[in-house]
């Protein structure tokens, strides 16, 4: 072999050498950033359970530099926005996260919260059917119990009765579903049904305020004024939400007013 071949095999194995290398240290630091990303959406995640909204969203802003792609993070993001009521800024990360992991039943599902609060009904649906397409999505009663929140929204309540029925018979102790069956119960002026399930909604979850509410708010209407009373006393002492007390307390001064007056 000529000098000159052994000079040309030898840089090809030198390059090659070095692109191996190379490829080595590249899936080093990618393996490090991954690491480092999945670190941070843990920690976002904590402080969403805690209720910390803004501490999650810088965590996550963190993490989704190192991992732009990542599903997981794009559907935390959407969930800190829809805590924080942006639901427009919610969708787009639901979307980038199901764009990432199409049959991302969560994030589906959560996609069709978003647009539930974005009051945008008919996308809201289809997302929940999608969420529900997956045969092996382990809690299908909450995209029901939310089509049934839509159906309800779009006052469609018969067909809301039907899906939080459904979602109840998959899950019996779903009380977020016991709460919308009521609601549904007692648009439809059935209130004694509502009353006996919004009952139900308060066994499973004693400290459910909007249930509460709503209880006092059928005996309001069955001129059970002492019922009523209690009940609204109750979400006023159980919920943590300023606005959702102070409109409690208008209802409940509604009847000491009409008490005094009335003298029943």
């Amino acid at each position: 072999m000529s000098p000159i071949k052994k000079t040309n095999i030898l840089i090809k194995i030198s390059i090659f050498i070095a692109l191996a290398c190379l490829m080595g240290s590249c899936q080093t630091i990618d393996r490090s950033q991954q690491k480092q990303a999945e670190s941070l959406r843990n920690l976002g995640e904590v402080y969403l359970r805690q209720g910390d909204f803004n501490s999650a969203l810088r965590t996550l802003f963190d993490a989704q530099r190192l991992m732009p792609k990542d599903a997981y993070i794009q559907n935390d993001m959407g969930l800190a926005y829809l805590a924080k009521k942006r639901p427009k800024l919610a969708i787009d990360h639901f979307k980038k996260a199901i764009k990432f992991k199409p049959e991302y039943a969560d994030a589906l599902n959560n996609l069709g919260i978003a647009y539930l609060e974005n009051q945008s009904y008919l996308y809201a649906i289809q997302y929940f059917n999608a969420a529900l397409n997956d045969l092996i999505y382990g809690t299908p009663h909450i995209p029901l119990a939310n089509l049934g929140r839509a159906y309800y929204a779009l006052k469609e309540y018969d067909k809301a009765i039907s899906y939080f029925e459904q979602s109840i018979e998959r899950m019996p102790d779903f009380a977020i579903a016991h709460r919308g069956l009521g609601q549904a119960y007692m648009a439809k002026k059935n209130y004694t049904t509502a009353m006996s399930t919004f009952k139900e909604a308060i066994r499973i979850a004693p400290r459910f305020a909007e249930a509460h509410f709503e209880l006092g708010l059928v005996y309001a209407e069955l001129s059970q004024y002492h019922n009523a009373v209690q009940h609204y006393n109750q979400a006023i002492r159980f919920s943590q939400n300023a606005s959702f007390k102070r409109n409690v307390q208008k209802y409940l001064d509604q009847i000491q007013t009409f008490k005094m007056d009335y003298r029943f």
